[in-house]
């Protein structure tokens, strides 16, 4: 079978097509025909060797699929059946999606009930999950002003189209005037501009979810509702995850600062992300798709923060 293997830590360039084994089936584990995956800036950090030291070359990177059941030893699967997986240490600490089977721990599949192209249910496990874990953490309700700072990154816009659904209220925020527009469309009430990291208003909000991260992470707290709750999701274009000499006080009082990951994966909330997604007929934007051999060319596209949407790759 193809798969993409990074050998030593660096640029897109080090992403190698090689041909190997299709890997056998083992107790506890079920073995998936990859049709398509979604791009994650995580991956970008895995692969030059950043913030996942843990990860040991060779490594078939990539945290989510989606595809089909091809071999398996669990009652509970059906050859053929649609499922996605993602997160639990996918392409970290056992290969991931970058190939075109993966074995994968039957704890770790989930299925996809939804009658979408495979390009389309691409963009949903780690973007989606990602998105309704934040708003959970961030307890959202149809009666909150709710700000997403970095809105056009593919979670932040997954989460402003789910929020729609609740009825909250949805202030996006983009460092480019010519994105204005594309939040509304996804369902923006309010668009701010980002102007060298301060939010160009006084307005507060009940709810925070932060894309941006720690650079901002003082202006972004001053926009916080007494009472409010900030949840940091990412980083965008950062690599440090900590704050130096960190005030607490510059928490407004009696509001909570807190983060979202999305590891370990609640069930649950995935399961009621597909139920949002098929009663709202909601669909992430898809920036572009690629197919396998074309991993380099996409790794740069991601790295140069240019698209906008999810990127995807196909068998």
């Amino acid at each position: 079978m193809k798969a993409i293997e990074i050998y030593h830590a660096g640029g897109p360039e080090q992403l190698k097509m090689i041909d190997k084994p299709v890997p056998r089936i083992k107790p506890g584990w079920t073995l998936i025909k990859i049709k398509a995956f979604g791009l994650n800036h995580a991956e970008i950090y895995t692969r030059q060797g950043q913030s996942y030291p843990d990860v040991k070359f060779p490594r078939v990177i990539g945290i989510e699929a989606v595809g089909e059941i091809f071999k398996t030893n669990n009652s509970d699967f059906q050859v053929g059946q649609r499922i996605m997986t993602l997160m639990g240490n996918f392409g970290r600490h056992f290969d991931g999606s970058y190939e075109e089977y993966a074995l994968v721990p039957d704890s770790q599949i989930y299925p996809l009930n939804l009658d979408r192209s495979w390009e389309e249910l691409a963009a949903i496990p780690e973007t989606g999950y990602t998105a309704i874990g934040a708003i959970k953490a961030s307890k959202v309700s149809e009666k909150s002003s709710v700000l997403v700072r970095g809105a056009t990154s593919t979670v932040g816009t997954a989460a402003t189209m789910i929020m729609k659904t609740i009825g909250a209220k949805v202030t996006a925020t983009t460092r480019k005037p010519e994105h204005v527009q594309f939040l509304k469309d996804v369902g923006a009430d309010t668009v701010i501009i980002d102007k060298d990291g301060k939010l160009q208003t006084s307005q507060k909000f009940d709810a925070i979810i932060d894309f941006v991260g720690i650079k901002v992470l003082y202006d972004t707290l001053s926009h916080l509702n007494p009472g409010g709750i900030q949840t940091i999701v990412g980083g965008l274009g950062e690599d440090k995850w900590t704050v130096d000499n960190f005030d607490p006080f510059a928490i407004p009082s009696g509001s909570y600062l807190t983060n979202f990951s999305s590891d370990p994966v609640n069930k649950d909330w995935l399961n009621e992300l597909i139920e949002i997604i098929k009663q709202n007929d909601i669909h992430f934007p898809i920036a572009h798709t690629f197919k396998l051999d074309e991993i380099v060319q996409a790794h740069q596209l991601m790295e140069s923060g240019k698209a906008v949407g999810k990127m995807i790759v196909t068998e």
